[in-house]
């Protein structure tokens, strides 16, 4: 029995941490829950029952691995398949903060995985 195995690199550019987390969704108009997938320090991956358009600007609010508060981040939506997501986080001055904590975290991890 010969099988194959999709061996292709992983060309993303940023380290991904699965993350299996509740997940609150903020846009203009509700508060959705959500199922965080997976974590960067340059957005996520999640699971909702919701229509979030592409190019809307949301907020996600989440406990960081090893974090012992959670974290509300602004993201705008970038890609969709039915109801997985992936959230770009925005840079500023207070997300270059998170992004440089999740940074250290999800590096701290990855090395003791």
């Amino acid at each position: 029995m010969n099988l194959k195995f999709n061996s292709k690199p992983d060309r993303r550019r940023r380290q991904r941490q699965l993350l299996n987390s509740s997940v609150q969704v903020f846009t203009e108009s509700a508060r959705i829950d959500a199922l965080g997938i997976n974590l960067s320090e340059v957005g996520m991956g999640l699971f909702t029952l919701a229509n979030l358009p592409l190019g809307s600007q949301i907020q996600v609010e989440f406990l960081p691995p090893g974090g012992k508060e959670r974290v509300r981040i602004s993201g705008t939506v970038r890609y969709r398949a039915l109801y997985l997501y992936g959230i770009e986080f925005i840079k500023d001055a207070d997300q270059d903060q998170v992004s440089q904590t999740l940074t250290g975290r999800l590096a701290s991890r990855h090395a003791h995985s």
